[in-house]
């Protein structure tokens, strides 16, 4: 850039210089492999000059600059932008500075001009909450200065680009503009109310903070002075482990698609154009919710008219709610609906190209629903289950080719949650795994391809995590006490907050499953199966181990919860007892490691296993799926940050007095006896098979 802009102002032909992107774009922004490189600690090409390249070449060159922008100018592409003299957008673009997603600052000068372009408060809404803005309230805001057809993108650049050379328009240069600046009083207003949010998150993620304190130097000591604190608060930024974990979960949720044996042969995904839901309660409405609102046409099948009624009424409520919320508009969202077409018997399934089935997890409905779909589907119709834990052959047990089925795992709120698992059995043909796949990028959905073993991925990795939230509570610990330290930790809510929300009879079914199938490695309590049987099943009941009112909102209720914990306690004390008195006091950190680590362990477990093609899956899964914090970069990730070493040593320390859900598994041992990365993947089959 630096090279054509120099040969450009030495040009006597050139009069003014227009910048354009390319393929449908201006620019999605900063090279971020080249970030990734920076937090793994490795070489990568110093871009800490090209602020002078904006400033004395884009800026305040020979010859004025006009950027032509595109859809897309993001992050450093609208840095580079707004170093131009003037800036012209077609009407679909979309401008923003997304970096703190990625636990960076903008680093071109973005905390400098976007300031002094749209005001303070404007620049402090797009940096510190990533909002972009599209083309019409960028012209309102002064952030471009035209917004032309598309046809007509450059052209108007170059006529703009021609008015100020000749002078007949002014040339604008953002980093010495202060007619937007805020005065004293206001100022301090402004950011003090953006300083409170950042404080609160400041220990764990520093770069708000780092970012505030760029824009507070450019306004107060002048933009000179913000650009140094800028480039020193960047440094700081990438160096954090924030910026790791957020840089490494982008990657690793983007990779999730890439499949060995599936996405590397040579497959085409064959489009969906109509799906077959079986069942019409929060998952099915949901499902149809989320193919309707990307194209995909739905046959919605329920058992009887009340059932199929309430199932469409879901479905019809889920789109009003994204038009109320400005989502989309109301006759787009009566158009999607129309495509959900109500059945109460499986005529019309013959023209489905995917069958989902999302019933309650009864293992003989399901069965008979498969051998049904196996009978009036296509045969080259693909046949899935929504199950979260079941053995999806055993779901195939009454077909005639049990080969066709595959797991369609989302998460509730189906048409809200991004994560999408999918379940093959060692009989899976690549094609059916590739199709749906391929469903997942229609419906904008985040796909992780899991093994087929209790839980799959998801629930297998974080089914310790109630458990030894139960096991801290039987030893004493304030239950609330162990939801704040979680939530402290970055999760949306504690374990006992997250029952309430799901339902304590859900949660002793789906507890039952792991407490069959790994009964060396679990912990039961009393204490939710006893809420159950008085009924406290959370939000739904309006107690659980909380107190909800009429709006669902949650109390701590102490004096109600009384009684079932001292049963709880009571009922574990001989198995508790360690010979060592009560439980010492535990901090916040002793909290969320007992809880934790047992988590990771699991997540060593299935990456021996293979139940995940690799580690970042499920450090993509877990944050899509669980609320594991993104900042951590996801559960395996943020083992490795903490070290295999400790987290053996804490869990072998754990199981000689407490039991086999915190015995250390052979891979995770293995890491720490030779120092490897738990995300390095086993060894090969002698050296595993030697533990």
């Amino acid at each position: 850039m630096k090279t054509a802009f120099e040969a450009a102002h030495a040009d006597p032909r050139v009069k003014a210089i227009v910048v354009t992107g390319s393929k449908g774009k201006f620019s999605g922004g900063f090279d971020i492999t080249q970030l990734k490189l920076r937090t793994e600690g490795k070489p990568a090409p110093n871009v800490a000059d090209f602020n002078a390249v904006l400033n004395a070449l884009v800026e305040a060159g020979p010859k004025p600059t006009v950027a032509a922008i595109e859809n897309l100018a993001l992050g450093g592409g609208l840095e580079l932008a707004m170093a131009c003299n003037a800036r012209v957008c077609t009407p679909k673009a979309q401008l923003g500075l997304p970096e703190l997603q990625l636990g960076v600052i903008p680093g071109f000068g973005g905390t400098q001009r976007l300031p002094r372009l749209v005001g303070l408060p404007k620049a402090l809404e797009m940096i510190m909450k990533s909002k972009p803005v599209k083309a019409e309230e960028a012209m309102k805001l002064g952030l471009v200065d035209q917004v032309v057809p598309a046809q007509s993108l450059l052209a108007a650049a170059m006529a703009l680009a021609g008015d100020i050379a000749a002078k007949r328009a002014p040339r604008a240069m953002a980093f010495y503009r202060s007619d937007k600046t805020p005065d004293e009083a206001a100022l301090k207003a402004i950011l003090a109310g953006a300083r409170r949010g950042a404080k609160r998150v400041k220990g764990v993620m520093p770069h708000p903070w780092l970012c505030l304190d760029a824009i507070e130097a450019g306004i107060v000591k002048g933009a000179e002075e913000g650009l140094k604190v800028e480039r020193v608060s960047f440094d700081k930024a990438v160096s954090s482990a924030a910026c790791k974990g957020l840089v490494h979960f982008f990657f690793a949720s983007r990779q999730t698609a890439s499949v060995p044996g599936v996405t590397d042969v040579g497959l085409a995904p064959r489009p969906v154009k109509t799906v077959g839901v079986v069942g019409g309660g929060l998952m099915g409405s949901g499902i149809a919710t989320a193919c309707v609102m990307n194209g995909v046409s739905v046959v919605l099948k329920e058992i009887n008219q009340k059932f199929l009624d309430a199932g469409m009424g879901r479905v019809r409520a889920n789109l009003r709610s994204a038009a109320k919320k400005g989502r989309l508009t109301q006759a787009r969202a009566d158009a999607m609906f129309a495509l959900c077409r109500p059945a109460l018997t499986y005529d019309g399934f013959d023209e489905v190209d995917m069958a989902i089935e999302a019933v309650i997890e009864n293992v003989e409905l399901k069965q008979k629903i498969f051998a049904d779909l196996e009978a009036a589907c296509r045969p080259d119709a693909i046949l899935s289950t929504n199950t979260s834990t079941i053995d999806i052959t055993k779901c195939a047990a009454k077909m005639r080719a049990p080969e066709r089925i595959v797991g369609a795992h989302f998460f509730s709120p189906a048409h809200v949650m991004q994560l999408f698992e999918i379940i093959r059995t060692d009989r899976t043909p690549p094609q059916v795994l590739c199709d749906t796949l391929g469903l997942s990028k229609q419906i904008k959905k985040t796909p992780v391809v899991v093994g087929n073993c209790t839980g799959f991925a998801v629930n297998r990795v974080f089914f310790p995590y109630t458990m030894s939230a139960c096991l801290l509570l039987d030893l004493g610990c304030d239950p609330y006490a162990i939801d704040g330290a979680v939530k402290m930790f970055g999760m949306p809510m504690g374990p006992f907050r997250l029952n309430d929300l799901v339902g304590t009879d859900i949660g002793v079914h789906v507890g039952k499953n792991f407490v069959e199938d790994f009964p060396d490695r679990v912990y039961e309590s009393r204490i939710i199966p006893s809420l159950m049987e008085a009924n406290r099943l959370g939000e739904k009941s309006g107690a659980g181990f909380y107190a909800f009112d009429a709006k669902r909102r949650a109390a701590p209720d102490p004096e109600g919860l009384a009684p079932f914990l001292a049963a709880s306690r009571a009922a574990a004390a001989q198995r508790l007892r360690s010979g060592e008195g009560p439980l010492p006091a535990l901090t916040q950190n002793d909290i969320v490691e007992m809880i934790f680590f047992p988590v990771v362990n699991e997540a060593c477990r299935c990456l021996a296993e293979g139940v995940v093609v690799k580690a970042g899956d499920l450090d993509a899964a877990a944050v899509l799926g669980m609320g594991f914090p993104a900042f951590r970069g996801g559960v395996v990730h943020w083992g490795d940050q903490v070290g295999a070493r400790r987290i053996a040593a804490r869990l072998r320390e754990w199981s000689t007095r407490y039991g086999g859900i915190y015995n250390p598994c052979p891979y995770l041992e293995d890491c720490a006896v030779q120092g490897r990365a738990l995300a390095d993947g086993p060894l090969p089959g002698p050296d595993r098979s030697k533990l």
